[in-house]
């Protein structure tokens, strides 16, 4: 059984497992990222106050692409705790989620967001908007460019090209 408390509190609780705490809000006025007993990455919906895993609900957290990532990993880490999860997890699987999809826009929000050590994770999703005919140019050089200072475009295709 969930207990909504007021928004000013900025929390829900559940009375049978634990709390939630908001984290980030995507938007002024939510959703929120949060954190469920201090181990569960979810989002609250500003609609309804009800939290779902970040599996059905990463799509809402696109619009923290339209920030500088420095940003948004500040604003997090302000309300978290050394024993709180990893913040990158939740930042790839929003990486993840943009690259993966049709929409140009958030690809070529996504692409700055990506640090070195993550070049490799995401380099097959790369690897495919750099080659794609569907991908405006200026995104294709990006991604390629990624993959090239870190190591990860095939050396076949260089000599092909050649």
């Amino acid at each position: 059984m969930f207990r909504i408390l007021p928004r000013w509190r900025a929390k829900l609780v559940d009375m049978e497992t634990g709390s939630v705490r908001r984290v980030l809000a995507v938007k002024p006025d939510g959703p929120w990222l949060v954190l469920v007993d201090g181990a569960t990455w979810n989002v609250e919906s500003r609609n309804t106050g009800v939290d779902k895993p970040i599996a059905f609900s990463r799509l809402w957290l696109l619009p923290l692409l339209e920030r500088p990532r420095e940003e948004v990993e500040r604003r997090a880490r302000e309300a978290l705790g050394p024993g709180d999860p990893d913040l990158a997890e939740v930042l790839q699987v929003v990486i993840q989620c943009a690259l993966a999809g049709p929409s140009e826009y958030w690809i070529s929000l996504a692409l700055p967001w990506i640090i070195a050590d993550e070049v490799g994770l995401f380099a097959e999703l790369l690897r495919e908007i750099a080659v794609g005919r569907s991908r405006v140019q200026a995104t294709q050089h990006t991604a390629k460019r990624l993959l090239k200072e870190h190591g990860q475009w095939p050396t076949e295709w260089r000599q092909r090209r050649r």
